[in-house]
């Protein structure tokens, strides 16, 4: 019986191997997996953008996309430090907070800015002199919160429309 039970013993030590083997195998193919923190979809939207700084510095820049919960930008180095002179990498980004004001093409045109105050919430140097930053929006000014819902639903149908063409 005692051989019998070391074998037994060690095929269950064997088996047990084999699973926390698969585990850690399953465990190293998930952190390859692509995690999207996103909510709501991006659209591609070039805005000429200006962001009013609290020191009331007013910076053009120009938007990649937008979403329901902010935008992102490209800009140089100066822009970049202008936003945060002790440097982007170097400061925490909840804490720097501006102005956005962006007009909507296609929008009534007494009603077509979005007035929105945000925080920088990331921060990516792309070269020496390029940056990308997302800022989310915090508070809407003037009811451009409906403007920009507006707005969004715009992008979703050209959006749609573009992705199933007519025949």
């Amino acid at each position: 019986m005692p051989i019998e039970n070391s074998r037994l013993d060690w095929f269950n030590l064997l088996q047990h191997a084999v699973s926390c083997t698969t585990l850690l195998g399953t465990m190293e193919s998930l952190k390859t997996l692509p995690f999207e923190r996103r909510s709501t979809h991006r659209y591609k939207v070039k805005l000429p953008v200006e962001l009013i700084l609290e020191n009331g510095t007013v910076l053009p820049v120009e938007s990649i996309d937008i979403s329901h919960r902010g935008l992102q930008f490209r800009c140089d180095s100066w822009v970049a430090d202008e936003i945060e002179p002790r440097g982007l990498q170097n400061h925490p980004l909840d804490q720097i907070r501006l102005k956005v004001v962006t007009d909507f093409p296609g929008m009534d045109k007494y009603n077509s800015k979005l007035y929105a105050r945000c925080r920088v919430i990331v921060a990516r140097r792309l070269s020496q002199n390029e940056y990308i930053l997302g800022i989310e929006f915090i508070d809407f000014e003037n009811g451009s919160d409906r403007l920009l819902e507006r707005f969004m639903k715009q992008c979703e149908q050209k959006y749609k429309k573009s992705s199933h063409p007519v025949h």
